[in-house]
């Protein structure tokens, strides 16, 4: 299992939301290069990158930021998903050819699963999909419209599809600090037969272990974002966890 910080980008800062909401963010760094140097130096194995702008305006619009941690990250041993905007095959096939490991897909690949389907054939074991629920609904558009989906329904026709993993992410506790939404990522996980990956509200390391003792085979890792940003999660005090944890990892 994998503890994945988050790093998302808006405006090049780095920056935290709270319940999906852009209007409501903190700035943590203006340097987000200076925050993967400091994650990699803990023993970090994998980052979740976001184009928050990018995600509204559905193209990227980070392009410096992004393609500095990305040249950074070419030059150390790690993974780097990204998303954020990124709806058509050009965008898709310019972030691999800069070095991407993975590229997640929220908006376009929900709503065309043609589309899905094909991209992951075409890049097997290197698209992620992003399921980002509140209300039961999964928020698309840069959480600006909800969309009434069956996961179950869902996830089963896209079965086949050769996907990296999912993540599952809870909007109204991301940014909150309220812990993870356990119960409703068992509902959901149970029905997955992918690696997923869970976010949203991640508070301290007991969150971490109760999820880690549910020993769910399909559970790949948990998304840190303000968590470990605010200091409730020392990654640095704690390095030791970080290499248990990590060393489930199941690549």
């Amino acid at each position: 299992m994998l503890l994945i910080p988050a790093i998302d980008i808006k405006n090049n800062n780095c920056v935290r939301l709270e319940k999906g909401d852009m209007s409501k963010f903190y700035i943590f760094s203006k340097n987000p290069l200076l925050v993967i140097n400091k994650w990699i130096n803990y023993n970090i194995k994998r980052f979740h990158l976001i184009d928050l702008d990018g995600a509204i305006v559905g193209k990227p619009k980070n392009l410096l930021s992004i393609k500095s941690i990305i040249n950074y990250k070419n030059n150390n041993n790690v993974e780097l998903q990204v998303g954020g905007g990124i709806r058509d095959v050009d965008t898709i096939d310019y972030y691999f050819n800069l070095g991407v490991n993975y590229v997640i897909l929220g908006t376009k690949a929900i709503l065309d699963l043609k589309f899905l389907e094909s991209i992951s054939f075409k890049n097997e074991d290197k698209i992620i999909l992003a399921i980002d629920i509140k209300n039961l609904k999964i928020a698309i558009n840069g959480w600006k419209n909800y969309y009434k989906l069956n996961l179950n329904n869902f996830f089963k026709k896209i079965s086949d599809f050769p996907i990296e993993s999912i993540i599952y992410t809870d909007v109204k506790r991301d940014g909150t600090l309220k812990g993870l939404n356990v119960d409703m990522f068992l509902k959901i996980s149970k029905n997955i037969d992918k690696p997923a990956i869970i976010g949203g509200g991640l508070s301290n390391y007991k969150d971490i272990e109760k999820i880690f003792s549910l020993q769910r085979k399909n559970l790949l890792g948990i998304i840190c974002g303000k968590s470990i940003y605010s200091g409730k999660i020392n990654i640095y005090k704690n390095i030791n966890k970080v290499n248990y944890f990590n060393k489930y990892y199941i690549s």
